[in-house]
């Protein structure tokens, strides 16, 4: 299947887009747009073509990563200060489209933003808070590793991104 990516703006039906999650329905709805305002976060959208019905979103932010949270592996030779970092603040799939690689979709194309970002200032990986257990699984499959003391927290270094490209 085919998705279109947009910027969220007033345009799209945002009310209908139910995931189950109702913290994740309610930022759609609720804040969302607020926080692209006030520069908070930055919202994408998954449509189909010719479409202003969200069949799933992710946000993106910027973010840091505590040097005492990255994993054993990955600290060395890194300053003792926070790592610089792309937040993907939410992603989400609408009931109606799960389990037809949407979120996977969504995700890539978070990640080949944040590599784009890379090039103009540094990013030293892509960061996720996940909701839960199942949502933690997720990410796991893709290559993000768990911060050091922070169950749901996750993150995925720039070059292993760059490295699965080649």
């Amino acid at each position: 299947m085919s998705w279109i990516f947009s910027l969220l703006d007033k345009s799209f039906n945002k009310q209908n887009f139910d995931c189950g999650q109702p913290i994740l329905n309610d930022y759609l709805q609720k804040y969302a747009l607020q926080n692209m305002k006030k520069g908070y976060s930055i919202t994408f959208v998954a449509t189909e073509a010719e479409s202003k019905e969200i069949l799933g979103y992710y946000c993106a932010s910027a973010s840091t990563i505590e040097f005492a949270n990255l994993p054993d592996s990955l600290r060395k030779g890194l300053p003792k200060y926070p790592a610089p970092a792309m937040l993907i603040g939410q992603l989400a799939v609408d009931k109606r489209m799960q389990g037809q690689g949407l979120g996977e979709t969504l995700l890539m194309h978070a990640l080949a933003r944040a590599v784009r970002i890379s090039k103009e200032m540094a990013i030293f990986a892509v960061r996720v808070d996940a909701l839960d257990l199942p949502s933690k699984k997720f990410y796991l499959k893709y290559g993000f590793v768990p911060f050091q003391d922070e169950e749901l927290s996750l993150l995925l270094p720039i070059k292993t991104i760059l490295a699965s490209r080649i």
